[in-house]
């Protein structure tokens, strides 16, 4: 079960950017950078909540870019030239996050600029997944990428989090708190740089279509013609509305669990720990969610997934003062289930569309995935202004559980490509 999947070149540089990304989510995104902006010294007394609401916003302007970029990236070399460029915004925000003595908002701005970046850079890497392998592999393979990212991503999170461990304990005076926090994002930095060299280096475009003039309008227009014949690939809307629903817990728990633990009252060396012990169970259970999607289908992992979250959800209501230890099941559910998930949405998703539309289609996937992201941080945001956390993330239960019985219609097969 646990023998390593033999990589090529391509693809082996293909998973390594999941580990060069992987540890910008975990240790800026997930962990430090929404303990670090409610400390600032100006930041506002609802920071928490403001942030919520700046992650669907982030999730918002995803969403509007993705078709567009993903259009424009079907033309020859252009998905290339794009996933660079973004990755370029990403990184370069990441290193602006690390200059210590900005303003509250200032920081929120970067950081919304360095997640936009990041999300488009992402929305490109997953659609090279179909220039890297072949769809007998696709399961395998992009499992394989989470599963490597998870791991690989606590490296630079433990060394960078040395110096703000010792703040936290006390051995370090607080008064160097912003200077730990800078260390802890320029190793990310430079982790994320260089483990995105082998992809920048070895991945190319394989299918596309020649140049043209009015690139842009015509793209546009393919957009509006894909969402027209939205009824030709009935299948593939239908998994997109289900992967909506379901992944809009997914990426809320992801991005702002540290954010909702926080307001669980559970301390700050509880969450690392909580944190540290979804990657180490992460990167098995993602393999192993590829080897059972690879013999049982797509489907049955996806409805498990889906258990796991609901279960998640029901314990984190019950967590108030004296039961923090909940928080350490959490992790263990969360661990199973969050890789595998996302990556085998990812192949499922893949392997049903036409290779001509692979492009377009993972930019529509995209939208659907952060129109996820723009609804339940608002919903939690609102909720939290009235009633407790634990309670709040109950709503989480109703996309969910919509999510799976939409999943039920879906069929797990290829569509034939409708020529225009």
């Amino acid at each position: 079960m646990f023998k390593l999947l033999k990589l090529s070149k391509k693809e082996r540089s293909w998973v390594l950017y999941d580990v060069a990304n992987s540890a910008f989510v975990l240790t800026v995104i997930t962990i430090l950078f929404p303990l670090y902006h409610i400390v600032l010294p100006d930041a506002p007394d609802n920071a928490g909540q403001l942030f919520t609401f700046a992650t669907a916003g982030i999730a918002l302007v995803t969403a509007l870019l993705s078709p567009v970029i993903g259009s424009l990236a079907n033309y020859h070399g252009n998905k290339k030239k794009f996933f660079i460029f973004f990755l370029s915004v990403g990184l370069l925000g990441g290193l602006g996050l690390a200059i210590p003595g900005f303003s509250w908002l200032v920081l929120i701005a970067i950081f919304f600029m360095s997640s936009v970046g990041y999300n488009i850079a992402n929305v490109l890497y997953d659609a090279f997944l179909v220039d890297v392998t072949s769809d007998e592999r696709m399961d395998e393979i992009s499992s394989t990428g989470f599963a490597w990212g998870y791991i690989g991503s606590l490296i630079p999170f433990f060394i960078g989090i040395i110096p703000f461990g010792l703040v936290e304990l006390g051995f370090i005076d607080d008064k160097y708190f912003q200077l730990t926090i800078s260390f802890a994002f320029i190793v990310t930095f430079i982790w994320w740089l260089g483990y995105s060299i082998p992809m920048l280096k070895d991945v190319d475009q394989t299918y596309n279509i020649e140049h043209e003039p009015h690139a842009i309008r015509k793209s546009l227009l393919r957009i509006w013609n894909t969402f027209k014949e939205i009824s030709t690939y009935k299948n593939i809307f239908i998994f997109m509305v289900a992967y909506l629903l379901y992944i809009d817990v997914v990426n809320t728990v992801i991005r702002l669990a540290t954010t909702i633990g926080s307001q669980l009252n559970v301390g700050n060396p509880v969450l690392l720990g909580v944190v540290i012990v979804v990657q180490f169970i992460a990167f098995p259970c993602a393999i192993i969610y590829g080897r059972l999607a690879k013999k049982f289908g797509g489907k049955p992992m996806l409805f498990y997934g889906i258990f796991m979250y609901a279960a998640t959800i029901i314990i984190v209501s019950l967590i108030v003062e004296g039961r923090e230890y909940l928080m350490w099941v959490v992790a263990i559910l969360i661990g199973s289930a969050q890789g595998g998930i996302q990556a085998v949405s990812r192949s499922f998703f893949a392997k049903m569309l036409p290779i001509q539309k692979a492009n377009e289609f993972f930019g529509f996937f995209s939208v659907f995935g952060k129109f996820s992201g723009i609804f339940s941080p608002f919903l939690l945001g609102s909720l939290m202004a009235f009633t407790t956390a634990n309670r709040a993330v109950l709503v989480l239960l109703f996309p969910l559980t919509l999510g799976a019985i939409v999943l039920i219609f879906v069929k797990e097969e290829k569509a034939e490509y409708v020529p225009r």
